[in-house]
């Protein structure tokens, strides 16, 4: 009798664990949130905060944009995807890819973005919209991933991995040589998506991005100095998400490391101030620009704790007066029509 309830209870216990691990491959499995698609809000999600320091809590440069259907992603930083995954976002929609240059931490995770939105059901070649140059960033990833294409297609059938949807298409966007020149990128249901030239030298081209939609808008900066073609193009929206660097932890690090010995190190250091935005320049170019808030993102290097984060902010609201948020990933912003 004991030997028959004990096995009782043992399929009980076991039944109840089955049903614990169903319930969250359920969960899993409809996790994505595909109402955001039919919003009529203007959405953004961070998907990487970060920058090419490595970071436990940051993936490197990416921001998502969800409106009118279209689900963009500006840069794919490495890392991002899993973030984008991670926030339950409906991947498999995946519409585009904006890039702004192609440093390593700003198209390091295209590959992937590529391969996973079409594990997760993209039934047309995703869209990768940038400067010149790339169509050969988008031609070198597809030779990387060719022979996984070849795999999956053989393992699964082509009903279900169809080769036809499987890669990118690149499209050049030509932009004038002036250094506040822009152009339309698309315009489609809705959402209508700007290229601006910014200042990023030696890194030619480099470009920022301006979204409108409903009434709302919102820019980012892409990496660059202070730039008047940011405060131009950013002129009155809502958020302006715009790249930062603390100027005066990057110049301690190098000055240590040079302390050090690590010549190199102290180099590499010295120089990246040169090209990228201060927090305080980034709060001049809000203001100037007539923001209604500020996200800093790109963050170098990243402020993850209560010190790092005074001052990184030092200075900054005296120069802006709106809200200022340092970015985090997963972190969504919403922005309801007007």
């Amino acid at each position: 009798m004991k030997r028959t309830l004990a096995l009782t209870a043992l399929a009980l216990v076991l039944f109840g664990c089955d049903r614990i691990v169903e319930r969250q491959i359920e969960k899993n499995v409809t996790r994505a949130d595909e109402s955001v698609l039919t919003s009529p809000d203007l959405q953004v999600v961070i998907c990487g905060s970060g920058s090419p320091l490595a970071d436990p809590k940051r993936a490197s440069s990416c921001t998502a944009v969800i409106a009118g259907g279209e689900f963009v992603i500006v840069d794919a930083g490495p890392g991002s995807w899993e973030v984008l995954d991670l926030a339950n976002l409906p991947v498999g929609h995946l519409s585009a890819v904006l890039l702004t240059h192609f440093h390593s931490d700003h198209i390091g995770g295209l590959g992937e973005a590529t391969t996973q939105s079409w594990i997760a059901g993209r039934t047309q070649p995703l869209q990768v919209y940038g400067p010149e140059g790339v169509a050969r960033v988008v031609e070198g990833f597809a030779v990387a991933y060719e022979h996984d294409v070849d795999y999956r297609v053989a393992h699964h059938g082509d009903a279900y991995m169809p080769r036809a949807a499987a890669g990118a298409i690149a499209t050049e966007v030509a932009i004038g040589e002036a250094p506040d020149a822009s152009a339309i990128v698309f315009e489609r249901n809705g959402l209508k998506v700007t290229m601006f030239k910014v200042d990023h030298d030696p890194v030619r081209p480099a470009v920022g991005y301006r979204f409108d939609f409903a009434g709302r808008s919102i820019a980012i900066s892409g990496d660059t100095k202070k730039s008047s073609s940011v405060i131009e193009h950013a002129k009155g929206v809502d958020i302006l998400f715009h790249e930062a660097l603390q100027a005066d932890m990057i110049a301690r690090a190098s000055t240590v490391a040079a302390r050090l010995g690590r010549e190199r190190l102290a180099k590499l250091a010295g120089d990246i101030a040169g090209y990228h935005t201060t927090p305080v320049e980034a709060a001049e170019v809000a203001r100037d620009a007539g923001v209604g808030q500020l996200v800093l993102t790109h963050l170098v290097p990243a402020p993850n704790n209560f010190l790092t984060r005074r001052l990184f902010l030092a200075g900054v609201a005296d120069v802006f007066k709106g809200k200022v948020v340092i970015a985090e990933d997963g972190m969504r912003f919403v922005l309801p029509p007007k």
